[in-house]
């Protein structure tokens, strides 16, 4: 076994050179999309850093104690930092925990690495606590962080990470990838791949867990449901999320919205397109929706839903982030 991801062929190219040059980076940022397989990336990298019986130089064999360990996240070696759900804000105090840790010379191998995973979602004193690390590394120190987006990182932490940009594949490549790693039919493939927007990862994720694929479309009929609501139904959605602890689920929900509305926006632009839509299994109810809408409608609701995503990040109550969303919705019927 080795690196295994699919659709980062580039990627896997420039880690493999890294080590076989000897010219490995102190601190790599790993950046994309949700489920793009930033995290997946990451924890291969770690094992063919830390691999006891590498085939070769900048492979992995899978199968030493290392490996499986890192795999398996169990090694003291390799340390994972995050908040404590997606959405949720990272604090100061696991970052110094993990700073405390690095400052120690690895127990068994080769390097020690940490990898923060989300730490966009770091807050401002956590990312400026980790400053320190980066301008001072400690030998056989690796640090290895995930982000949504490298803007979303703190400048002086960015411009001291060699920064590795994962984008999804398109529909059709995603399509084959699924189609040969997971012998799908290619109608089955060609709806993950939809839904995953070209994330392998969430792709393989989707088929793996068919409960999730049906709360996704669930939420995104209930978001087509509410254009057609009037002002109560809307709120009495919104008090479905009135625990703050539920800020977590909105967060996915706003972005499964996102979706939606994007693909509204398409084809109230083109009631034919298809090939760029999420959510084709909802095409011909999107398609007789988005001809009785305005045109600036879509584009100003992707807007208030990017707003809601910084609300919410903002820590305002996510049922108040979900009333003031629904409430500029246009009613369609």
């Amino acid at each position: 076994m080795s690196w295994s991801i699919l659709g980062h062929d580039w990627v896997i190219t420039l880690l493999k050179n890294h080590i076989r040059s000897g010219n490995t980076r102190h601190a790599y940022l790993f950046s994309g999309i949700p489920g793009i397989g930033k995290r997946t990336l990451a924890i291969q990298f770690s094992q063919a850093l830390n691999c006891l019986e590498p085939p070769e130089v900048g492979e992995f064999c899978g199968k030493c104690r290392n490996c499986r360990r890192i795999a398996n996240l169990q090694h003291p070696d390799f340390i994972i930092g995050q908040s404590e759900e997606p959405g949720a804000i990272l604090k100061i105090e696991p970052v110094r925990e993990i700073q405390k840790t690095l400052s120690l010379s690895p127990y068994e191998a080769p390097w020690r690495i940490a990898l923060l995973l989300r730490f966009d979602e770091a807050n401002a004193n956590a990312q400026n606590a980790l400053l320190k690390t980066l301008e001072e590394p400690a030998d056989q120190v690796k640090l290895l962080l995930t982000a949504s987006s490298d803007s979303a990182v703190l400048p002086t932490i960015a411009s001291r990470c060699e920064i590795i940009r994962m984008r999804p594949s398109d529909i059709v490549t995603t399509s084959r990838l699924l189609q040969k790693k997971l012998s799908l039919t290619e109608d089955d493939a060609l709806r993950l791949a939809h839904l995953s927007a070209g994330r392998i990862g969430s792709a393989i994720q989707f088929n793996d867990m068919p409960e999730t694929v049906e709360a996704i479309l669930r939420h995104a009929q209930e978001g087509l449901e509410m254009f057609a609501s009037n002002t109560r139904q809307r709120f009495q959605y919104a008090v479905t999320y009135r625990d703050f602890r539920k800020r977590g689920e909105l967060r996915a929900l706003l972005l499964e919205w996102q979706a939606l509305f994007r693909d509204l926006m398409l084809l109230k632009a083109d009631p034919d397109a298809r090939n760029s839509l999420t959510y084709i299994d909802l095409v011909d109810e999107m398609r007789s929706l988005s001809q009785k809408a305005e045109e600036h409608d879509f584009p100003a609701l992707l807007q208030n839903t990017r707003r809601a995503l910084d609300y919410l990040d903002a820590n305002v109550s996510p049922q108040l982030v979900l009333e003031n969303l629904l409430l500029t919705m246009p009613r369609i019927r």
